[in-house]
């Protein structure tokens, strides 16, 4: 292996890549604009540990800057502990990946608080970082801290305990947490808690996946604060209501399940700053009921996805936003047996051209909405019909007296 050598890079000459590392670890190098990809097979030899992968790393790092540094087949063997100032400098795109048989008995992972962090408390991270199936247990994001440049953080298929007091990170646009298995040993799939830092805040996060977990609602109390999200997916865990988005205005994707029985509000962004339409999706498991006692935002041109074990659907939280909203569309769960008789008839006799606007609506005897018999709610009260009258009436008595003020 040829020792590591300083050479001066001329800013108009890319960099090349020296030929492959063998000094207790393998690695490849390739070029990849502006710099080197660097990609080190952690069990190819006996005894590699993380002293001697960053070894490898400096060694091309005097050849030119790494663009990205992919570790992987990492063993539980001496690859265990990631000591301080662990990259030598920055690099844009970091990747782990673990060999642990997806079993929490099979290798553990863990971090220095200063593993990315200099000398001088500067965080080399400095674009994307990922951890792929490995066992992190639990993952303290004081490792983060000082990652103003850091924009994208996934963990993928490993197994995250708790993530714990994550600091403010100014540049973070994506934050993943997506776990598929279960890991054998586990008492539970993927991350049971998540915690900010006091005061910690992410003010461009614009997506955010924390499927297949099993977090409870204190975890996602921040999500009401992330103004800019565009994208939020909440499948899994063991949520009891959906957190308040009233205040995302660029929201445009959500999806989440609900993991216990309960009755929710559904409050949705309210205005929205972005002329793309909303499609929110929400689930039961499969044990639970969840009726909505309310739905509101601005719901225009909306598909909403009701696919909950449901088995009311009232005037009083669904005709407003049917009424109100233009081409809102619902879709219901056909496994959902809904309530009909006089429950119904605020739709199907009242206002029958709403009926386009909500799919899949069954009753408990079978029947869809659509074909529901009219003789069947003629003898129903017609106050849903009245108080419609009375709301149309208001609005063009405000129309009016608008036009009057002008």
């Amino acid at each position: 292996m040829a020792s590591p050598r300083r050479i001066r890079i001329n800013a108009q000459t890319p960099p090349s890549c020296p030929g492959t590392y063998t000094g207790g670890i393998r690695c490849y190098c390739y070029t990849q604009d502006p710099g080197l990809r660097i990609e080190c097979d952690a069990n190819y030899y006996s005894g590699t540990s993380p002293e001697v992968a960053k070894e490898a790393l400096i060694y091309y790092q005097s050849y030119g800057p790494v663009v990205s540094f992919y570790i992987y087949d990492i063993t539980s063997t001496y690859f265990t502990y990631i000591p301080d100032n662990f990259l030598a400098g920055q690099i844009p795109n970091v990747i782990f990946q673990c060999s642990h048989s997806q079993s929490v008995n099979s290798g553990l992972l863990t971090f220095s608080v200063n593993a990315f962090n200099d000398d001088l408390g500067q965080c080399d991270l400095t674009g994307n970082v990922k951890f792929k199936d490995c066992n992190l247990r639990q993952f303290y994001g004081s490792v983060f801290k000082n990652c103003d440049k850091l924009e994208n953080i996934a963990f993928i298929n490993s197994h995250v305990d708790g993530l714990i007091d994550i600091p403010t990170l100014k540049s973070l646009r994506n934050l993943t947490v997506f776990t598929p298995t279960f890991w054998t040993g586990a008492t539970h799939q993927g991350l049971s808690l998540l915690t900010l830092a006091p005061g910690a805040s992410f003010p461009l996060l614009t997506y955010l996946d924390l499927t297949g977990n099993s977090l409870n609602d204190d975890s996602i109390e921040f999500v009401s604060q992330l103004t800019v999200m565009e994208q939020l997916h909440l499948e899994g865990n063991n949520f009891a209501s959906v957190p308040n988005l009233t205040d995302c205005f660029n929201l445009h994707t959500f999806s989440m399940t609900l993991n216990q029985s309960s009755s929710v509000p559904i409050l949705l962004p309210n205005p929205r700053s972005q002329v793309q339409s909303l499609t929110a999706t929400f689930y039961s498991n499969a044990d639970g009921v969840n009726e909505v006692t309310a739905l509101e935002g601005f719901l225009v041109n909306d598909v909403i996805n009701l696919k909950l074990n449901m088995t009311k659907f009232t005037a009083e939280v669904f005709l407003d936003p049917l009424v109100e909203s233009s081409g809102l569309n619902i879709n219901l769960n056909p496994a959902s047996r809904i309530e009909c008789g006089c429950s119904i008839s605020w739709l199907v006799r009242d206002n029958p051209t709403l009926l386009a606007q909500v799919h899949s609506g069954t009753c408990a005897d079978g029947r869809p909405f659509e074909s529901y018999p009219l003789g069947d709610v003629s003898c129903c009260s017609t106050e849903s019909l009245v108080n419609l009258i009375s709301r149309q009436r208001q609005e063009i008595n405000d129309l009016k007296a608008r036009l009057l003020a002008e």
